[in-house]
């Protein structure tokens, strides 16, 4: 039984104030995967507590088991609904047309799980953030340091954190609330973020994290949260989505003011085909 026929079986058990919350979970899924029980309480006006005695009453464990029932329930529609996206013979009949065409499937699922509402404020807090700090260790480590240097095509102020960097200390305490931090955790070793993060949200920076899991610890720190992750995937099953992810969120970033941006690409471009030219020259006069 899916999770919205399980409501709808209980609903008239459920008191009024859960019953506000049984409405907005049926109605806006996609806002209980990306929001925190507090914050879904504040939308369906009634207490965080009361969310969270809505999940006690749905039997569920607690809120983080809610959110999974949900993305579970919409990968399921999902599911029936979309088609496969390459359906050439030479695709099917090969290894990677397979395998492409399994990862445009795992793009087209999370596009469904996606909060557009949390993407959009995402968004806005990276373009009108003082300073971007991004921060990712181990194999996520890579993908922080694309997502840094083509940010810095975009604009000023952005910076990549290190864990094991002499400046780190320097780093987190020019934070503030017009700051906005980008953390990445894909693994189960996070202590080593853990405390950055921590550090960070008492800081009142905007964090936007984005994990392989709604169960992630640092969701407990997070503004914004985007599990990319499914049960069943792989890391190289995540890596399309993630950067596929990543593109959509700087695009709506650009969008706030895409003459801004534009502008200050042609800058940097300029700057770096000056600095190429005067490499060229050092080595000319070299030999």
């Amino acid at each position: 039984m899916s999770i919205n026929e399980e409501i709808k079986r209980r609903f008239v058990r459920l008191s009024k104030g859960q019953r506000k919350v049984a409405q907005f979970v049926m109605n806006n899924p996609t806002a209980v995967i990306g929001n925190g029980a507090a914050e879904v309480g504040r939308q369906a006006n009634v207490s965080e507590s009361t969310v969270i005695r809505f999940c006690y009453a749905m039997d569920l464990s607690g809120y983080v088991e809610l959110q999974e029932e949900i993305r579970g329930y919409l990968l399921s529609q999902n599911g029936t609904t979309l088609q496969p996206t390459y359906t050439s013979n030479k695709q099917q009949n090969t290894g990677f047309g397979k395998i492409m065409q399994r990862d445009s499937q795992n793009i087209q699922d999370t596009i469904h799980l996606i909060n557009d509402s949390m993407l959009q404020k995402s968004s806005k807090w990276m373009h009108t953030a003082d300073n971007i700090y991004i921060l990712g260790t181990r194999q996520a480590a890579s993908i922080a340091n694309w997502l840094s240097y083509t940010l810095r095509t975009l604009r000023s102020n952005v910076k990549q954190l290190r864990s094991d960097s002499d400046d780190i200390v320097q780093q987190i305490n020019s934070m503030g609330e017009h700051t906005t931090l980008i953390v990445f955790s894909f693994d189960k070793h996070t202590n080593d973020i853990k405390t950055i993060v921590e550090i960070a949200k008492m800081k009142k920076v905007k964090i936007i994290a984005i994990t392989g899991s709604a169960l992630s610890p640092i969701r407990d720190y997070a503004s914004a949260i985007f599990a990319l992750g499914m049960k069943n995937q792989t890391p190289l099953d995540i890596v399309p989505v993630l950067f596929s992810f990543l593109h959509a969120l700087i695009e709506e970033m650009i969008s706030q003011d895409k003459a801004q941006y534009d502008k200050y690409q042609q800058s940097y471009e300029q700057v770096e085909n000056n600095l190429l030219f005067l490499d060229a020259a050092r080595e000319k006069q070299v030999f």
